[in-house]
């Protein structure tokens, strides 16, 4: 029943990811310490540093390395997304923040991820209509693994430890060590193991040697195959103050699908467990997860600390101006804030309507009182173009002069020759017939007709 267990286990695990992850909605983002992708992606990094905070760490990210963290960090979790090395000011920084006391590096070392090992094991999980997917997945991350193979990827390595390449990858089959499982650590170079506990699935393409500067540095292997291959190492030096490195060559031994797994679980438990009993309060932590670009180093210099840029808005004298200058800007969001809203419906008026000019005209016309000229206009033509005689538009006697509107809307302060010239022009327009075709208005009702017989055009009744 024991030797089920960890079967079980591992069952569970995969179908949670399965349902997680999924087969569309698949991310294989590499070593990701935050955001989403570092618990969706099987290649992330969120499980491992969630069973840190549940050990009783805080933690933090590390995107600048200041002397305030040099001070207030006790494990650092640094975990390359690619093998790029890591620049010269930040490696100095971390050799001196090994300096301080009881201080734990955890060097998690990239490689090409678990996305076949993935699609292989949850092959057998899949419905049977999705399961030539899966196969062709798995095939198709193959592929490209052993392509990425013939590229130039050098790992990275440091004055305290050396990371080495295989020459080809190896299928962990055996595990020997301080750390390996005990049902693992009886095994014969001959024969494979077959005990109750599992090894982990993805084939290692590193290993960890010595360290480059062996006088002062000590590696010692935690992990190796059956094949003497170390993937797991601690390294310790004279120069540090109970200061320790663990090393891990393969990073998918501690991604988010390397923790289904029951022996990466174990060494998960073994790396926290070493980590919290190096220092026993005040547990903080911080996540480098530097992706080939280089880390900013903050030395603070002796002396005061000057201000530079928008720090100069914060001293004095320049500090009471911007205070003033908030209030002022915040008086002036308040009175600009009436006019805020919906905006206005207007009317939108078409100058193309002849309409509006009849309407215009007549305006004009009633505001200078002419209507008595208006109606002697309309009579002259109705009888000079129409020909009429009689109707309601024809008055009974025509005015023997030309009548005036009531009120002139010409400048009084024009001057003799132009007043002239104006009065030429009337007389000329007077003379002139209109080729108008415009239709009279429908005729008045027989109120208005008796009103109108009984009425000269001078608005005067007959008696």
């Amino acid at each position: 029943m024991r030797s089920s267990v960890p079967q079980i286990l591992k069952t569970i695990m995969s179908c949670g990811l399965l349902l997680v992850v999924g087969c569309s909605k698949f991310s294989a983002d590499y070593g990701k310490t935050s955001g989403n992708s570092a618990y969706t992606s099987i290649n992330g990094y969120g499980t491992f540093r969630a069973a840190i905070k549940n050990a009783g760490f805080s933690d933090r990210e590390m995107n600048r390395l200041t002397d305030r963290l040099k001070k207030n960090t006790d494990l650092v979790v640094w975990a390359p997304q690619n093998t790029t090395p890591l620049n010269t000011e930040a490696v100095a920084w971390i050799d001196s923040w090994l300096t301080q006391p009881n201080r734990t590096l955890i060097y998690i070392s990239p490689d090409s991820g678990s996305e076949v090992e993935y699609w292989t094991t949850t092959m057998a999980l899949a419905p049977a209509e999705k399961r030539m997917e899966y196969r062709r997945r798995a095939a198709t991350s193959q592929t490209q693994r052993r392509q990425n193979r013939f590229k130039n990827r050098k790992p990275p390595s440091y004055d305290w430890f050396t990371i080495s390449e295989l020459s080809q990858p190896e299928t962990i089959k055996g595990v020997a060590g301080p750390w390996a499982p005990n049902a693992a650590k009886t095994f014969n170079t001959n024969t494979e193991v077959t005990g109750t506990i599992a090894l982990p699935a993805t084939p290692l393409e590193y290993e960890v040697s010595t360290a480059l500067s062996p006088k002062d540095e000590t590696t010692n292997v935690l992990l190796e195959t059956n094949k003497s291959t170390a993937y797991v190492a601690k390294v310790t030096s004279n120069k540090w103050n109970g200061s320790q490195i663990f090393v891990i060559s393969s990073g998918s031994l501690l991604s988010n699908f390397g923790l289904t797994q029951r022996p990466n679980q174990l060494l998960a438990d073994k790396i926290i467990q070493a980590a919290a009993s190096a220092k026993n309060s005040s547990l903080r932590a911080g996540f480098l997860n530097n992706n080939g670009t280089p880390l900013t180093v903050s030395d603070a210099s002796n002396g005061a600390p000057v201000p530079s840029g928008m720090e100069f808005l914060t001293v004095w004298p320049i500090s009471l101006l911007t205070m003033h200058g908030i209030f002022l800007g915040f008086v002036i969001c308040l009175m600009l804030l009436p006019i805020f809203g919906r905006p206005r419906r207007i009317l939108n008026v078409n100058s193309a309507n002849f309409g509006h000019h009849l309407d215009a005209v007549a305006s004009l016309m009633n505001r200078v009182g002419g209507e008595r000229y208006a109606r002697t206009k309309i009579s002259e033509y109705m009888k000079r173009v129409r020909g009429e005689t009689a109707g309601p538009w024809i008055l009974n006697e025509a005015p023997t002069n030309a009548v005036q509107p009531a009120q002139n809307l010409r400048p009084r302060r024009l001057s003799d020759k132009a007043a002239s010239e104006v009065n030429a022009g009337e007389t000329q327009q007077a003379k002139s017939q209109p080729n108008a075709t415009e239709t009279p208005e429908p005729p008045m009702s027989s109120e208005g007709k008796s009103a109108r017989e009984t009425s000269q055009p001078d608005g005067k009744k007959l008696e």
